[in-house]
């Protein structure tokens, strides 16, 4: 009798799952995009990767007078791009096809920084960005990047600024990620789960490992005594 009443438990539990898929898989899709409102910043930042939905949203936060600076991570050069030029063959690379992009919408070049970044992944990018930016005194961000690359990336430049350092986190919104019906697309389904992997990851692991930067009054920056480095 026991047996049979944890079974019929289970079957309700799975046919109550069953119906209620749709607003779980939506609650799963909005919690990785947090679309904060735009503030007024020292500088927006770049993210690299999607083309060309966060340089376009990079451009109207600048036109909206919301910061005087954009900056863009210049990727390292692959093996690709290196045997092309040894064939004396021109290909620009993706920040400069970017800043090319924003230059032709009106923003101007001084406007425009690019920062050099080694090998690596969204961690290398925000410390040669956040000691960049910490250099020249910026207390402030607003961090443009996809949709679903929201929450993980905005976590990460927090933990390694700090407090002395503001990030605003704004979605491109034409990316073509949907959060109320990704579970129809493979390519946005493939995306979902990458960032939740890498989120988890993240939150039990890189955050212990990955020294924090704090920044003070003066704009330097210094790793945490709390946290060792990789």
């Amino acid at each position: 009798m026991r047996n049979r009443t944890i079974l019929v438990l289970l079957l309700v539990a799975a046919i109550a799952l069953f119906l209620g898929r749709a607003p779980l898989l939506r609650a799963a899709g909005h919690f990785v995009v947090v679309d904060q409102a735009p503030e007024r910043a020292d500088a927006i930042v770049v993210l690299s990767g999607s083309f060309p939905d966060r340089i376009l949203e990079a451009v109207e936060l600048y036109q909206g007078g919301f910061a005087p600076l954009i900056v863009v991570c210049g990727e390292p050069e692959n093996e690709g791009s290196r045997q092309l030029r040894a064939l004396g063959v021109s290909v620009p690379r993706a920040h400069e096809v970017n800043v090319s992009v924003a230059v032709q919408l009106g923003v101007p070049a001084s406007a425009i920084a690019v920062v050099d970044r080694p090998p690596g992944s969204t961690f290398t990018e925000a410390l040669v960005i956040l000691d960049y930016l910490a250099a020249r005194g910026a207390k402030s961000i607003l961090l443009v990047t996809s949709q679903f690359h929201t929450r993980r990336a905005g976590v990460i430049y927090r933990h390694l600024a700090g407090p002395g350092v503001r990030v605003v986190t704004r979605p491109a919104r034409t990316g073509g990620f949907d959060p109320d019906h990704w579970w129809h697309d493979r390519m946005s389904v493939r995306r979902l789960l990458i960032e939740y992997q890498k989120l988890v990851l993240f939150q039990l692991w890189d955050r212990w490992k990955i020294a924090r930067r704090d920044y003070d009054a003066a704009g330097l920056a210094s790793p945490s005594p709390s946290e060792s480095t990789r």
